[in-house]
């Protein structure tokens, strides 16, 4: 995959139409990169003196872009997993190259024929915004999706049950377009598991878990048809941390259906996942070409 290229500039003069490069935003298909001179930010007002208020409006945008892109990629590190919600697109570049406000603007995206890593991203953001790229230095907490990858990769797991199963709306009575689950299974009753990151953005946490309702209503009234059993849905989430959002959400989500779901941690999931490997399940695909569905 081409990495899809785009320079964020900075309208210094209404007049001469002089911009600053303060950031660069590059797309590739495993990771967003994006990084912005805060230093090139605390000398705005000072540049552009007519523009009141310029450089606060521009940190605001610039961390709002910045909070998206650390969403897009966790939620890349989950794509096995969970459905896609893919934000960073060239078309969603092309979009943010329309928006200045007379200050903020995107270049039209460069499709280039090289995948970056961040040494090349680095060396781009040098050239272009005329400072070295500054990481910061701090410890990395495991995201959730790193910390119950290996549950998934359990040997035998993927012989007992079908991993990110995409349900077919033709086959499924409710669902209107193909919907993800991260595990089912059947042994007797049918048994799903499904993975909610709640540490990423509110309303990616409420579709995933609108989604798995669907699905939930979806399985009962196809257990009616066909005669069987199905639990209830698992659902694999690690507790936000607390006073945020989407803590408030999670509670949310847990008073709500506490009842429609089986609520599991990481090392529930860790058990969960092991049984079944190591179990007579038989993957939910096979159960239903049994039945000519």
């Amino acid at each position: 995959m081409k990495t899809f290229f785009s320079l964020v500039s900075i309208q210094t003069n209404s007049f001469s139409l002089e911009k600053v490069v303060v950031g660069v935003l590059a797309i590739t298909e495993k990771k967003v990169f994006f990084e912005y001179s805060k230093a090139k930010i605390q000398l705005l007002d000072k540049l552009a003196p007519h523009h009141n208020g310029i450089s606060q409006f521009a940190l605001k945008t610039l961390q709002q872009i910045k909070s998206k892109v650390v969403e897009t990629n966790n939620l890349k590190e989950q794509q096995k997993l969970l459905a896609s919600y893919d934000v960073f697109t060239a078309d969603y570049i092309n979009y943010l190259s329309k928006y200045s406000n007379n200050v903020l603007s995107f270049a039209k995206p460069e499709a280039l024929p090289v995948t970056f890593t961040q040494k090349e991203f680095g060396q781009y953001y040098f050239n272009f915004v005329g400072e070295p790229l500054s990481i910061d230095i701090k410890k990395q907490n495991i995201s959730f999706a790193k910390k119950i990858k290996p549950y998934f990769e359990k040997e035998g797991l993927d012989e007992k049950a079908n991993l990110k199963y995409h349900f077919n709306p033709h086959t499924f009575q409710g669902i209107l377009k193909a919907t993800d689950v991260s595990l089912i299974t059947k042994n007797g009753a049918i048994n799903t598991i499904q993975v909610v990151d709640f540490s990423l953005g509110e309303q990616t946490i409420v579709n995933h878990l609108y989604e798995t309702k669907i699905i939930h209503e979806a399985l009962h009234k196809f257990v009616t048809n066909v005669n069987g059993e199905v639990n209830k849905i698992k659902i694999a989430f690690e507790e936000p941390e607390k006073n945020t959002k989407q803590h408030e959400l999670f509670d949310l989500s847990y008073k709500n259906y506490k009842d429609t779901f089986e609520f599991i941690t990481p090392d529930a999931l860790e058990k969960e996942t092991e049984k079944i490997a190591n179990s007579n399940n038989i993957k939910f695909s096979e159960y239903l070409q049994t039945l000519e569905i």
